[in-house]
This record gives C-alpha cells, structure tokens and sequence, in this order.
C-alpha cells in the first residue's frame, strides 16, 4: 500500500519561503520545478543561507485542478525573511491547521490518497481549505516505487 503514515491533524508554524508562482501543464511541471530550484540554489548559495527542509510545491485549487495549467506555487524554506530576486520572491506562509500522510510510489497513484484525506477531513467536522502542499523527499531518478512524497491539505475550523 502506498499510504506509509496515518491520517494526521497538526498546526503547521508560520515558515519564511523564497518561491514563485506560475502557471504550468503537468508536463511542463518537472522541467518549470528544476529550473526554479536551480535559480533558488543559486540565491541561496550567494548569501550563505540553506533551505530548512525539502522543496515543496502548493497546488491551488487541488479539489478541481486542471493538469493542462496547473496553477502552483513553486516554495523553497528557509530559516528567516530573505530577499529574493526577480525568479524567486519571499514570502511567509502563516500558521495553519492541516492534515498530512506520507507517499511513497508513482505520482500517478496518489489521486486515492487525496480522496482518503478529503474524506477524513469532512468526517472529522473540518473543510478543506482547497490547497495541497506537496513536499518531495527523493529525486526522480529513484526507481518509482522508492519516490517519497509528504501531502499537506491545509484546513477550516
């Protein structure tokens, strides 16, 4: 089963980002990702600084989402507000409730994951809020069933 963690709800803390948002075909996504994270590096490789945790990408509107253009906000997390450049701005993302489970397979075989979730979140009395987060822990040229994906839906009260 790829589902490798339970079903959680938890308060994200407010996180300092350099990111852009774009749209992109989910064809376009991977090549639109490798070269926001390049510009990213670059920035952070001039001033010193690192990313606290993995790149992560935000899908707006995750509940009617349209993979021909994909509206995606590209985020790099860092320790504090930064100045960015005219590829990557800052920006904090505030505290929020969510609910996450870990993936690990081909992304093509998340959609049930994303309905598990939904499904848990109108079952525990909450609305989702129509984003998802998701953070990518392995590089592609893993073999599939390796890729490691953390999904966020952040919630209503």
């Amino acid at each position: 089963m790829p589902q490798v963690s339970d079903i959680r709800l938890m308060v994200r803390t407010e996180q300092p980002v350099l990111s852009t948002r774009t749209k992109a075909s989910y064809k376009e996504l991977e090549r639109v990702f490798a070269e926001k994270r390049k510009d990213a590096l670059n920035l952070l490789r001039r001033t010193g600084e690192y990313m606290t945790d993995v790149p992560f990408i935000i899908y707006y509107d995750y509940l009617n989402m349209d993979k021909y253009e994909l509206d995606v906000e590209i985020c790099f997390p860092v320790a504090r507000w930064m100045e960015g450049n005219e590829s990557v701005r800052p920006r904090i993302i505030l505290q929020k409730k969510v609910v996450h489970c870990l993936f690990r397979g081909d992304y093509e075989e998340m959609d049930y994951l994303y309905g598990e979730m939904t499904a848990w979140i109108t079952c525990k009395g909450y609305e989702p809020e129509g984003t998802a987060y998701e953070f990518y822990y392995l590089k592609k040229e893993n073999p599939y069933d390796e890729w490691l994906t953390k999904i966020v839906l952040p919630v209503n009260c």
